[in-house]
């Protein structure tokens, strides 16, 4: 990216805002941030230095290769995080300040990861920091010259800011109770329960439908810690599974069907953004319906049957059917607030409908 540092921090911080309100991507930003660099590959990641584990959340100029590479093994290895993990939050440093450059040349990571993606060094920042775990914005490049590589890690240190407020709306309007409420009352609208639950087995959100059906069985229960309770083998070891973190974006559904004595369950990996994702770690579904009930048909099934919609549209169907929130829908499918309610409208107006409950018993006899 040509030009002065200040129209260089004007174009990026337009990108942060843009990408924060669905007018562009997160991708787009950090593709041109790596244009700031020569031979750059730009990176949003994180690091836990309790566990000693991290992994690129996002990158541009990576191979997938050299990203997967990175997540497997080099994360651990990273001589760079263990002085990162004190740094200051939103100061932009260079890699000499985290490691003097000739030790770094005598590491494994320099040696076989670093020359490998040919870059010689990298600036950083880290913009948030939690219970160990930090989140960061990095570029590695070919520049080993300190002075212009300070340069640019002057630019990440006037993007922190932005990055943080753009982040801070991203928790708030996740944890926004109103969402949650309506995701669990289309399911008590038509009978199913829904449990939300964390990466600790944690409950974040039940519908009554799920108490009540979890009151009548023993497979399945709340224990004194507020943590799921499940007497099935193959369900517990099934969300176990599900609630690992996990680097690599996961599918657009991923679903698994089990059949206990009383109940018919469904997990659900949810999607999320990268930041939710860092913060809150990942959320599982488990959608509890009752034996006697008719199991309900695949919505990936159902859905191409209703052939008057496009296919973005029902993208923003089957999110409200699992139980998203509009904005969740929105964020999952890459498009803006506004566009996801527009299609939601023609939705109603095709399917007959004229609430999300309408749409919810439309689509899940």
């Amino acid at each position: 990216m040509s030009g002065s540092p200040h129209a260089k921090l004007e174009v990026l911080t337009d990108l942060i805002y843009g990408a924060l309100f669905g007018e562009t991507s997160w991708q787009a930003f950090l593709d041109a941030l790596a244009a700031t660099m020569p031979n750059a590959k730009s990176t949003l990641f994180y690091h836990d230095a309790v566990s000693r584990t991290g992994g690129l959340s996002l990158s541009s100029g990576l191979e997938d290769t050299e990203a997967e590479a990175y997540n497997r093994y080099y994360a651990a290895i990273n001589p760079w995080m263990p002085r990162a993990a004190t740094r200051q939050i939103g100061l932009g440093v260079i890699a000499d300040q985290m490691l003097a450059r000739d030790e770094l040349l005598k590491t494994e990571f320099y040696n076989d990861y670093i020359r490998w993606i040919d870059c010689e060094s990298s600036v950083g920042v880290t913009i948030m920091r939690e219970k160990g775990r930090s989140f960061n914005l990095s570029t590695l490049t070919s520049s080993a010259d300190p002075d212009f590589n300070r340069i640019n890690a002057e630019l990440l240190c006037d993007l922190a800011p932005h990055l943080r407020r753009a982040f801070d709306f991203i928790r708030r309007e996740h944890g926004d109770p109103q969402n949650k409420e309506n995701g669990l009352s289309l399911f008590d609208a038509i009978g199913v329960g829904i449990v939300y639950i964390g990466e600790d087995q944690t409950i974040r959100s039940i519908n009554r439908a799920a108490e009540q059906m979890m009151s009548e069985g023993e497979v399945i229960g709340t224990a004194m810690s507020g943590r799921i309770r499940i007497h099935n083998g193959e369900l517990a070891g099934r969300l176990s599974a599900l609630l690992r973190r996990r680097v690599q974006t996961p599918p657009a559904s991923t679903l698994v069907r089990m059949k206990t004595a009383s109940f018919k369950c469904t997990l659900v990996r949810m999607q999320s953004d990268f930041i939710t994702d860092f913060l809150d770690g990942p959320t599982v579904a488990l959608i509890i319906e009752r034996a006697s009930a008719p199991l309900r048909p695949d919505l990936n099934d159902a859905l191409p049957r209703i052939d008057q919609l496009t296919a973005a549209e029902m993208r923003i169907a089957a999110g409200i059917a699992a139980g998203l929130s509009l904005r969740e829908v929105a964020r999952t499918n890459d498009v803006s607030y506004e566009t996801a309610r527009s299609h939601l409208k023609n939705i109603y107006s095709k399917l007959g409908v004229n609430s999300q409950v309408g749409l919810v018993r439309r689509l899940m006899p």
